[in-house]
């Protein structure tokens, strides 16, 4: 699967882009961006300086959002827009880098920040010190040194620490190479940490484009996925070999510590999923197994849940529920609850439902469908087609074998529940496969709803009956189709497309072509 990022992110400078996924990999990420910062210093007569002005301009520009439980449109500066602890991270390294940052970036990011009547506590701390400028950091008394005690006891926790985990060791090698007595002297151990602290940063950068493709903004494609890493150069070192066992040693632990902290987060989400049910879920079942002879103008209250659960609760509900396998008088109920709730189902909800309600019925059906499957069906798709057709629509199209029942299925919706630019969509899908015997009916149901066409759309279409035409040479009904194609559409149809879809009826060889062909000269 592609990974993806926002489009402003895209626009920005390599550097920039580099920066704010180090900002955003965790609460190491300010360090990270540091030794980003650093790897990018030009060096004498090369290179160009960080483009600050770029980064700050990137991060002011206003964006539309949605706030609240009622999801208000609101325009802010991208900058409130980014996750806190990227905030965090960005803000606590301006205080350390502020000296060679441009004084009107500052202070236009201190603007940006103002607009945000609840900025988090530690951000407005740190934009107040930078508001203040170096010389009131100057000014203020420095830390004092650790005392011998606290130092122990530092010394202890790092050790406690490396028992429990002994993948953090690599991270420790610092207290550990004190404690041997040899502070100054212990080479390994200082290339130990330098590889430490560059994987870490990988690691982290890694993270960061994982949290602005969840958190940030609008997702568009992402074209270069190893970005980061290529950006990441290895540092020479004295001693190879040794290097190269402790990275490769450190990576093992590094990869043992991630899956471990994947497993962590699944059993988190599981169990947040189980404890959704819990709550939600019986409430629900109970109202769903009740039986009721009127149509309900009013859903019920609970179900206003499925405005607010994520993905993944949605599944778990749905699970709990049984709607894949629930009687078919409890699948119209439900999909009739579905038609009044307000605010609508997002999109992701929506196809998340479709999956549950409807896919498992619909790909094993042997006989036309029941007249209540057919009532759900038709409930769901008055409000929510376009979900329905990018799951089942899909699904059929890929599915095995005939799928003669699916198919009917799939014209009937066409000809009598789709909405128009949800045609277009199964359209569209249709001519995203190869062409079959199985999928003409269907695209004689588009035609026959007779809507107007995108001129891309009917460009497409054209190019897909006269690529695939030798394939149907002895069809009919694909000779019918290329028929109806020049006369539904023959306000819409050029000369070139006429003239293209009339050769293809010339190499036919069905039975009844002289007689189409007599249609096409009465539609010129």
């Amino acid at each position: 699967m592609e990974r993806r990022c926002p489009a402003w992110l895209q626009r920005c400078p390599r550097p920039c882009r580099l920066l704010l996924l180090s900002l955003c990999s965790g609460p190491a990420g300010a360090m990270a961006a540091l030794r980003a910062l650093q790897r990018g210093r030009p060096r004498p007569g090369a290179g160009l300086p960080f483009p600050w002005p770029a980064l700050t301009a990137a991060l002011c520009a206003e964006e539309p959002s949605l706030e609240g439980p009622e999801d208000t449109l609101a325009v802010k500066p991208r900058l409130l827009l980014l996750p806190v602890l990227c905030q965090r991270n960005l803000f606590s390294l301006l205080l350390v880098v502020q000296d060679a940052v441009p004084r009107d970036c500052l202070h236009q990011l201190l603007q940006a920040l103002e607009q945000d009547s609840c900025v988090d506590p530690w951000v407005q701390a740190l934009g107040d010190l930078l508001q203040q400028g170096p010389s009131a950091q100057e000014s203020s008394p420095h830390p004092t040194a650790l005392s011998a005690g606290c130092q122990q006891q530092l010394k202890g926790l790092c050790q406690k620490i490396a028992q429990k985990k002994p993948e953090r060791q690599g991270k420790l090698s610092w207290c550990f190479s004190k404690q041997a007595g040899a502070p100054d002297s212990v080479p390994q151990g200082g290339e130990h940490k330098e590889v430490s602290e560059e994987s870490l940063e990988v690691d982290s950068e890694r993270e960061g484009k994982r949290l602005l493709e969840e958190v940030a903004f609008e997702p568009q494609e992402c074209g270069d996925v190893a970005e980061v890493e290529e950006e990441v150069p290895e540092e020479p070192s004295g001693n190879a070999s040794v290097q190269g066992t402790e990275k490769a040693a450190q990576d093992s632990s590094q990869q043992d510590a991630a899956g471990e902290s994947r497993r962590i987060s699944q059993t988190e989400l599981a169990a947040e999923v189980q404890s959704f049910v819990q709550v939600h879920g019986q409430g629900l079942k109970m109202l769903l197994l009740q039986e009721s002879s009127h149509y309900e103008l009013h859903p019920p209250s609970k179900l206003s849940i499925l405005n607010t659960c994520t993905p993944s609760q949605l599944e778990g509900l749905c699970s709990f529920l049984q709607l894949s396998t629930c009687p078919e008088p409890s699948l119209v109920r439900f999909c009739s609850w579905l038609l009044p709730l307000s605010p609508a189902l997002s999109h992701t909800s929506a196809a998340i439902l479709a999956q549950q309600l409807f896919l498992r019925r619909v790909l094993a059906l042997t006989q036309p469908p029941s007249r209540h499957l057919m009532a759900a069906l038709t409930s769901f798709c008055s409000k929510y087609s376009h979900a329905l057709c990018r799951v089942l629509v899909a699904a059929v199209l890929q599915g095995p074998g005939e799928g003669a029942e699916q198919t009917k299925l799939l014209c009937e919706l066409v000809e009598e529940c789709l909405e128009p630019h949800s045609v277009q969509l199964v359209l569209s899908q249709v001519l995203e496969v190869p062409l079959s015997e199985k999928l003409l009916p269907v695209l004689q149901a588009v035609l026959g709803r007779q809507e107007v066409l995108p001129p891309e759309l009917l460009d497409l279409l054209v190019l897909t009956l006269c690529q695939q035409a030798p394939a149907f040479a002895m069809s009919l009904n694909f000779a019918r189709l290329v028929t109806a194609v020049l006369t539904v559409y023959q306000s819409q149809v050029s000369p070139a497309h006429r003239s293209s879809l009339a050769a293809v009826l010339d190499r036919s060889t069905v039975v009844l072509k002289k007689s189409l062909q007599a249609v096409l000269e009465g539609a010129r």
